[in-house]
């Protein structure tokens, strides 16, 4: 019953993420207008059209009102969220399975809205910031996280006067938040990790702007996963 519940939890935050993703991408509002709906026809969604996962399989992927394809993006977050959750719930205990689940949210947020328009939400660095203030009332360890949020950021900001149009500040802020979080020496792990998937990435694209947050966050998420699993299991 508590795998149901987590399962159908994370669905439902899936859905706000998808209006999160959506209005952000779009430079609309997350309140206004206050009601979903159609990308296409504008049309407002009834509740039944906007059941997480079920709405999409029961209406193909289509619009009910003007036919159009919806995007099997808002069903990917849906169930990557939903299982996400479950599995956090199964494999840790809550204290920690609630900050995976905090830092998978903003982990998709970023790579989506990133990827789209190259800009990172205000919010991804401010959730990860309230997680590492949460782990460390945990789990301590104040002087390390201070320490490796100092380098770190000393480190971003020499990279910043050297290569001004090469670092954003949305990028100083998260990677800034995840190096409190994961302390040392993960945070320097972080920075290697997300810059050589960086590099990997503008090489197969053939692209010299980088689309950095993405492989911050994905980086940022998996170290702290790893980390829980073997210190604090």
């Amino acid at each position: 019953m508590w795998y149901i519940l987590n399962f159908i939890i994370g669905s439902i935050f899936g859905s706000f993420l998808n209006v999160i993703i959506y209005r952000g991408v779009e430079g609309l509002s997350i309140k206004n207008p206050p009601r979903s709906f159609c990308p296409n026809c504008k049309t407002s969604l009834k509740w039944y059209d906007n059941i997480p996962i079920l709405s999409y399989l029961f209406l193909r992927g289509k619009c009910r009102y003007c036919g159009s394809k919806i995007s099997p993006r808002y069903l990917i977050v849906e169930l990557i969220l939903a299982l996400g959750f479950t599995l956090h719930f199964i494999f840790f205990p809550i204290p920690i399975a609630f900050m995976l689940d905090s830092l998978l949210f903003i982990t998709l947020a970023v790579f989506y809205i990133d990827f789209k328009i190259m800009m990172i939400p205000d919010f991804a660095w401010i959730v990860v910031g309230l997680v590492a203030v949460f782990d460390t009332f945990l789990h301590g360890e104040l002087f390390l996280r201070v320490i490796s949020f100092s380098f770190v950021l000393l480190i971003l900001i020499i990279l910043k006067v050297l290569y001004k149009e090469g670092l954003g500040s949305g990028d100083i802020y998260l990677m800034s938040a995840f190096s409190f979080l994961l302390s040392l020496p993960l945070s320097f792990y972080m920075m290697i990790i997300s810059s050589v998937l960086g590099i990997l990435y503008a090489i197969l694209r053939k692209s010299k702007v980088i689309p950095f947050g993405p492989f911050i966050v994905l980086s940022g998420y998996f170290l702290f996963m790893i980390n829980v699993l073997i210190y604090y299991e």
